[in-house]
Formats: C-alpha cells, structure tokens, sequence
C-alpha cells in the first residue's frame, strides 16, 4: 500500500480550555500512525475563527512550538468558514478535521485511510454504532435522529449522518471548495452534495463519539443548527435531482 500523508484541520472557536490538549493529543496519535507505517507526514491545521479567548493565543504558541503545526485565523465566525479556510491552507494528500472539543474519536482516521483504498470518500456516522446515541439529551437524540431521517428520505440514502468527520483527497478538495458557500456547520452537506456530483466512490463507517450533557445554552445552539442544516438540505436535494436529470438527458 502507498502511504500517504494527512492534514488533520482543527476549527476552533472559544476553545482556549481544550486546543492544546486536544491538538497535542491528535499529535500523538498521528505520531503512532507513522511508527505503524500508515502515513508518510502529518500536518496538523488549528483554523481559528471569530475567537473572543486565548484560543489564538494557545494555538500560534502550539505553532510556533511545533513544525507539523499550523495555526490560520479569520474574524469571521462559522464552522464552515473554518474547514474552508483549512482545506485552502493543507498541503498533505488526504485531510480530515476534528472537532476541537475532540468529540469525534481520532481512531476514526485510521479506519478511514485503510478504507480509503477501496473508496474516494470516507464519511462518519455514530449511527452504526449500536447504543452509541445513548447518554445524549433528549433535545439532541430527538433532533438528530430526527434529521438522520430527514437526509435519508429527501437528500441521499447512501448517509445515516452528514454531521460529523470525514476523510479524502486533497486535490479533489482543493478543486471544489471555491464552490462551497456555507459558513455554518450546514457546509457538511454541501461537501457530500459535491462529493456525490463529482462521482466519487463514497464509503460511510462507524465513528465513535464522546457523549456531551447539554446545558440550557447548547440546546438553542441545537435548533439553530438544525434549521440551518434543514434549509441546506432541502437546497442540495433539490440541487442533486437537478444534477441527475441533466445526467440523464445526456444519455438521450
């Protein structure tokens, strides 16, 4: 197998109590993969966005400390923005991003490169992990399986979940993401939508998450994303039936 090598972008908004843990954890983890021959080189990318605390801070010290570290900042908020801003900067074969909060388990880029010999694009899905859900407010498992739904009945029946980590090729990224328009976490469907129209081989595997409690704050935050990741939804659905009836006229 050719080993290939990885940028891992870390958006991070607020972060200022868990970036260094988290990235120097991610550090250590991509560290083993090489001893394991998995990867050549790693990059790790910290894309700061509209931060109020000392996430900067901590991250321009945790690059300046290391080479395999980056850190890029913009005033503007938005998870989206950040990935963007990320994907431009990366300079590895294959990327993949975290959240900051390191929610996602990282062992989900070792799967995903072994897997990725078969496939163009990995994407995660803590829905086919059996009692993975369990632990989560009501709020967020009604919501969030409520949505898994949602994508499988209007957007693609190939996903479970569009919201969590993905992993794949940087060229293929670096061509499309010009494209992308979404600044919030809604910008997840927008890569899949492009992912798909592109004709990429497309694998979904388990991704094992940590399970946050919500606090009264977090909880609006939820509906927010909700909505806004509804409204890309229904846009991009729209967008990828257009996209197969072109295909399909060609043909005739």
């Amino acid at each position: 197998m050719f080993k290939k090598s990885i940028s891992v972008v870390i958006p991070a908004y607020n972060e200022e109590e868990l970036i260094e843990k988290t990235t120097l954890d991610l550090k250590k983890y991509l560290s083993s993969l090489k001893l394991k021959n998995l990867i050549s080189s790693y990059e790790i990318i910290i894309s700061v966005n509209g931060s109020k605390d000392r996430t900067e801070e901590f991250s321009r010290n945790l690059s300046k400390k290391y080479n395999n570290i980056k850190c890029i900042v913009t005033r503007k908020k938005g998870m989206g923005l950040a990935l963007r801003n990320g994907i431009k900067a990366s300079s590895k074969d294959l990327i993949t991003f975290i959240a900051a909060d390191g929610e996602a388990l990282t062992d989900f880029i070792e799967r995903a490169i072994l897997t990725l010999n078969h496939y163009d694009f990995i994407s995660g899905s803590r829905y086919l992990v059996k009692n993975q859900v369990k632990g989560s407010s009501f709020l967020r498992l009604f919501l969030s399986m409520g949505f898994a739904f949602f994508i499988k009945i209007f957007f693609s029946t190939r996903f479970s979940e569009v919201g969590t980590v993905k992993l794949f090729e940087r060229k293929w990224a670096q061509r499309i993401i010009d494209k992308c328009k979404r600044n919030d976490a809604s910008w997840q469907v927008e890569i899949l939508y492009y992912a798909l129209t592109s004709g990429l081989k497309i694998k979904e595997i388990p991704v094992y998450i940590k399970i946050k409690k919500e606090g009264r704050k977090s909880k609006v935050k939820i509906l927010r994303e909700i909505y806004y990741f509804l409204m890309t939804t229904l846009k991009f659905s729209l967008a990828l039936r257009l996209n197969q009836f072109k295909k399909l006229l060609r043909k005739f």
